[in-house]
């Protein structure tokens, strides 16, 4: 079966994308959508409905991956460094390579394992929450997730419920990259987002980094779907002694270099772009 059009189109596109350093450009084109207006997200689950809606969405994407896994459409291969997290008793910013649209699954995965149980929400951009449709559009809109916004107000209320949320002892899962990447392996720079809110809220980083491999089965467009490795690397908490924009910096470098290494060590080579220099 060959690799489809639309599939050699994005492989082209990504590789463009690194080609131009714009490592923060979707490679897919985004779906048309209305912005976020303010009071059209329930981002502190205070009404009923938003609880009830949270609740089945769970349970439909549980029943989705465990399809997907039977069809060997998804499957994880390993969880590395889960222990990592049984300690934790606060709040936390989990971060992660972005290169699919359901690639939180093996995190979810990973938090159902534990002793530890801790409440995840999922950061995602506005054009998911507010343009897709079908299933995904279904779970981007249910699945705890928060949704960030262009209207100012609206962003404030988003940023106010990532706070409150890290506050209360929940976990948070933003992707540092910004920009989703289809199974892309290499690691991109990070945005400071992500860092802002650990900061803030003085609560550790936990740094993952999902590797992929080739199984010996085909998707929907011919290309090898991927096994997923996801790696626990290290809780990395904000030092006392330094201030609120240096623990910014600090964690953030911290996450880079835990995640390069971590890359070089399981693919056994160094990570370099196909950058041109201007």
């Amino acid at each position: 079966m060959a690799i489809s059009e639309s599939r050699l189109n994005t492989i082209k596109r990504i590789e463009q994308l690194e080609q131009e350093g714009k490592f923060d450009v979707d490679a897919w084109e985004n779906p048309p959508f209305t912005p976020i207006k303010p009071g059209e997200v329930d981002y502190f689950h205070k009404k009923l409905s938003t609880r009830i809606k949270a609740k089945f969405c769970s349970r439909a994407v549980e029943k989705f991956i465990k399809k997907e896994e039977k069809k060997k459409s998804g499957m994880i291969k390993e969880i590395i460094g889960a222990e990592k997290l049984e300690s934790l008793t606060s709040g936390a910013v989990i971060t992660s390579n972005h290169f699919h649209p359901f690639d939180s699954y093996p995190i979810t995965r990973m938090l159902k394992k534990l002793k530890n149980k801790k409440k995840l929400h999922i950061v995602i951009a506005e054009h998911n929450y507010a343009g897709a449709k079908g299933f995904y559009g279904y779970v981007f809109k249910n699945y705890n997730t928060i949704p960030l916004a262009q209207n100012r107000e609206v962003m404030i209320e988003c940023f106010k419920a990532i706070n409150h949320y890290l506050t209360i002892g929940d976990l948070v899962l933003i992707y540092p990259e910004q920009a989703m990447w289809l199974n892309y392996k290499k690691p991109r720079p990070l945005k400071e987002g992500a860092f802002r809110f650990a900061a803030k809220a003085n609560v550790p980083v936990v740094a993952c980094f999902v590797t992929m491999t080739d199984s010996q089965y085909l998707d929907n467009d011919g290309a090898p779907v991927q096994e997923y490795t996801l790696h626990v690397i290290d809780v990395i908490y904000p030092k006392p002694e330094l201030s609120y924009k240096e623990n910014i910096i600090y964690m953030k470098e911290q996450n880079e270099k835990l995640v390069k290494e971590k890359y070089e060590q399981v693919y056994g080579k160094k990570l370099k772009y196909s950058t041109k220099e201007d």
